[in-house]
């Protein structure tokens, strides 16, 4: 059973009640489907219309093996620039419900829902739409992904600028093929 505030209590009994999610990816991405930006914890959740499809999260006990998947828009390619950013891999992820009242008022701090790790990401075009997807893993399906993962070249030298651990990791001397090479 969860245990809300008395201010939080009252609000759902009430028939004014407003709510939005809260998405925070790493420590420095922040969205939310409200229609204004909301302020909470020292961060701002963008509210500019990035925001297209929650998943439908039910809060449980038990560990759960879910996916979730987030769909933004990316006409201005604002979401995209900033998962490009740096590998985002393994990076905590957390979902929130945040309620206000009619006016608009922020009713104490979100009910943290979902807290998962960034899986990946993908970007769709077509004629009419632009949609970004992130996929928030559930801790439990892939215990081994690490936060910022290095997995290429290109990624180690965007952290550590002049280290060559990576360089020759995607450098193919002979194609193997079943049963010895091809």
């Amino acid at each position: 059973m969860m245990t809300v505030s008395s201010v939080f209590a009252d609000a759902l009994t009430g028939d004014q009640l407003q709510y939005a999610w809260l998405l925070k990816i790493g420590s420095d991405l922040h969205f939310t489907n409200h229609v204004a930006d909301v302020v909470w914890a020292g961060n701002t959740y963008r509210s500019e219309g990035d925001v297209l499809r929650f998943p439908a999260i039910a809060r449980e006990r038990t560990i759960k093996l879910q996916s979730y998947v987030v769909e933004f828009s990316g006409v201005d390619g604002a979401v995209s620039l900033a998962l490009r950013d740096h590998d985002r891999t393994g990076e905590v992820c957390e979902v929130f419900l945040m309620l206000f009242d009619g006016t608009g008022g922020q009713l104490g701090d979100p009910v943290s829902l979902y807290k998962g790790a960034f899986d990946s990401w993908v970007e769709r075009e077509t004629p009419t739409t632009s949609t970004v997807t992130v996929k928030i893993t559930s801790p439990w399906v892939k215990p081994n992904l690490t936060a910022g993962r290095i997995t290429s070249n290109h990624n180690q030298q965007d952290r550590y600028t002049g280290d060559t651990f990576f360089e020759f990791a995607h450098e193919e001397k002979n194609t193997i093929g079943w049963g010895g090479e091809a």
